[in-house]
């Protein structure tokens, strides 16, 4: 058997992802609020720290992931770090409904 010998490989901490739930935009109603959870993403992502990703899953191509999370409400943001959901919101419609996640984004990611 051969073993490789040298320095050992320094794997950083993978980074958490916020995944943003998009409805199907099938009405003029589901395009008004895709639009508003798009302005809601792009100002989100600038308040997060930069060790966090924003996804979004739109449910209209990946049904199947929608599904795999269990959500009750789009549109919803789920925050996943190695595999474990940390965080979740359904049913957002506010921009100050995430304002806990920025609090607890910034403590668990002192850049």
């Amino acid at each position: 058997m051969n073993t490789i010998s040298g320095n050992p490989v320094s794997i950083p901490v993978s980074p958490a992802v916020l995944l943003c739930f998009l409805p199907s935009a099938t009405t003029q109603d589901g395009l008004r609020e895709r639009a508003f959870m798009t302005d809601l993403t792009f100002r989100l992502q600038q308040r997060l720290p930069g060790s966090v990703r924003i996804l979004k899953v739109d449910e209209a191509l990946h049904p199947e992931v929608v599904k795999s999370f269990h959500l009750s409400q789009l549109p919803a943001f789920v925050l996943v770090q190695q595999g474990i959901e940390r965080w979740r919101q359904e049913g957002v419609r506010r921009f100050d409904e995430l304002t806990s996640l920025s609090g607890m984004l910034e403590t668990m990611y002192d850049e």
